[in-house]
């Protein structure tokens, strides 16, 4: 790995919007709503990471009657990953940005909690956070419309994933 590859640092959202593993899913979905927010981090009562929960397993809720949002709590929501990682899965924040994308790939999430040396959440880094890094790496000696100064155009092309 080189040193011009940006650190997940550099792209992560910070700070964090958190809700509590035994809050409900109708706070979780306030939170939401409140924040705009797709990703929540979610944390026990000790500030233990337990996961990320994403806005669309609140809303898979919303057509189930409302005492269903009530009654389930957000560490229910929050899905099991099984990994190689000790408790939820996430990324230190030194890490390079290629190491977060990878995870997120294997794991097939959109957000993964990123942790400082004491394994504290202190930030998260999302699907949008990466396009955003791979839009700034690809506009290096570009201007805002993608023309480099000797005006060729700029561009990036990305292979197509899966099946065609």
């Amino acid at each position: 790995m080189t040193d011009d590859l940006d650190r997940v640092r550099d792209v992560m959202s910070a700070p964090v919007t958190v809700v509590r593993d035994h809050d409900s899913a109708w706070h979780a979905l306030e939170r939401f709503t409140e924040t705009g927010l797709r990703h929540l981090v979610v944390l026990d009562d000790s500030d233990r990471l337990v996961g990320v929960l994403e806005d669309r397993r609140v809303l898979a809720l919303w057509p189930l009657e409302a005492a269903v949002m009530h009654r389930k709590t957000v560490g229910q929501l929050v899905r099991s990953v099984r990994t190689a990682f000790a408790g939820a899965p996430r990324v230190h924040h030194s890490a390079a940005v290629p190491v977060a994308a990878e995870i997120m790939l294997q794991l097939a999430v959109d957000g993964l909690p990123v942790v400082d040396d004491d394994g504290r959440v202190v930030g998260i880094v999302t699907g949008s956070d990466l396009v955003r890094s791979l839009a700034r790496t690809a506009m290096t000696g570009a201007d805002a419309f993608g023309q480099a100064e000797d005006g060729t155009r700029q561009t990036t092309t990305v292979p197509p994933s899966g099946p065609a």
